[in-house]
């Protein structure tokens, strides 16, 4: 008990003076903790921005579902040679293909064909939206993405086998067309052109890493559009999206499609894929590979200006040392352990640099709220950014351990002073 308590009075003898310290000596204890400020900036603001990236692309591949395979034909390669020469000449995916997966796949719960029109226009009330993703799709895709509504519904399986014309807008598209209008519900568009019927309006969802938000979309049975483009070609990017039943393992269900696929395009045993199957994962695994050199290099930085940083909190304990030398010399001279003199100096030094780590986290939070409320006005997205507790452990962590390696040869030094000497320096 008695170890404890002056172990406390140690520490608040610490605290106190590492405070006098600071006010005795403004511009150079400043300048020492900038260093660890912006160290411990630096670290944690990149580790947050990336792991934001992180979870942000993960939010966003979880909006429409991990697990669904797409099969189209070219596949999604993550390199800077992507080798387009060996896939140029494959066959598009079409309905026939997807109809053939419907009925032959055991381990699939739904088939969906899925064309993208980007960059289009359309016209309603005398207003014109512009960067419309036009979607033709079939029956199933409300389950491959899942879709909410504001307004109206989805689709019949009978207005999409008589390819009606009839449309389901995004929210931004909604807004733009129909600023003046609350019930948006059956009234007419024009998309390149084509007239069509608006029977839903989507929740909207915000803009997300990958792109996957239908904000900008306007989707349509594609044999509705077939009938006045011709679709089946690379320029609208036709794909067939697949996904798994409750329980089915994707790579079971991707070995399953491959059999498949070959039989309806009759290929040899000896002969490669001409069809590629891809997953969305694949972002976040080729993303991951960047992530980790920027979490490097910020480290880095931040290593040296933690490193800068260090050596102007060991120079102030040095100063320290020697302005307290006569004090030591008594304290040692009426009964202090030297373990007490060391943790008193070496509690010093760790206050110090954790000031300095806090003030670092306290940018982090400052700069992240700015870009977010930036981000958020601005640029009109919904890119949330996060600062974990792992971030905020790390820059504790590397604060603290600052301090020790900082004030331990001072500290060391001061511990093993005799007190005549200390006396009568």
């Amino acid at each position: 008990m008695k170890n404890i308590l002056i172990l406390w009075k140690v520490f608040t003898q610490s605290l106190r003076i590492s405070f006098e310290e600071l006010r005795a000596a403004k511009l150079r204890s400043f300048l020492s903790l900038t260093g660890i400020t912006i160290g411990i900036l630096c670290i944690v603001s990149i580790r947050t921005a990336v792991n934001s990236m992180e979870l942000n692309i993960r939010n966003s591949i979880e909006s429409i579902g991990n697990d669904v395979l797409y099969i189209q034909k070219w596949p999604w390669i993550w390199s800077e040679n992507y080798p387009w020469w060996r896939y140029m000449n494959r066959p598009t995916s079409n309905p026939r293909e997807m109809q053939f997966l419907k009925e032959r796949l055991k381990s699939a719960e739904a088939v969906a064909i899925i064309y993208s029109l980007n960059g289009k226009s359309a016209v309603a009330e005398g207003q014109t939206a512009k960067g419309v993703a036009l979607k033709g799709v079939s029956y199933d895709y409300n389950k491959i993405k899942s879709l909410e509504f504001t307004q109206g519904r989805y689709f019949t399986a009978g207005e999409i086998l008589s390819a009606n014309p009839v449309v389901i807008i995004g929210s931004n598209v909604a807004e733009t067309l129909f600023p003046n209008f609350s019930n948006i519900e059956g009234r007419e568009i024009r998309v390149e052109g084509i007239k069509a019927t608006i029977i839903g309006v989507l929740k909207k969802e915000g803009n997300d890493m990958l792109g996957f938000s239908a904000d900008n979309d306007v989707i349509a049975p594609y044999g509705m559009l077939n009938n006045f483009i011709s679709l089946n070609n690379d320029e609208n990017d036709p794909l067939v999206a697949v996904l798994p039943k409750a329980g089915v393992k994707v790579s079971n269900l991707k070995y399953e499609i491959k059999g498949v696929m070959r039989g309806i395009r009759r290929l040899p045993p000896n002969t490669d894929d001409n069809f590629a199957i891809n997953q969305v994962s694949v972002f976040s695994e080729g993303i991951k590979s960047i992530f980790s050199v920027i979490n490097i290099a910020g480290f880095i930085i931040g290593f040296f200006a933690v490193i800068v940083g260090g050596f102007g909190i060991a120079n102030i304990m040095f100063v320290s040392v020697k302005e307290r030398t006569y004090i030591i010399g008594i304290k040692k001279a009426i009964g202090a352990k030297q373990v007490y003199i060391l943790l008193e100096f070496l509690l010093e030094a760790i206050l110090l640099c954790l000031i300095g780590g806090i003030a670092g986290l306290l940018s982090v939070v400052a700069l992240f709220q700015v870009l977010q409320y930036l981000l958020k006005h601005w640029a009109e997205t919904d890119f949330t950014f996060y600062i974990t507790a792992e971030n905020i452990a790390i820059g504790i962590g590397i604060s603290v351990v600052t301090g020790i390696v900082s004030g331990f040869i001072p500290a060391w030094n001061a511990s093993r002073m005799k007190p005549v000497d200390a006396i009568r320096s």
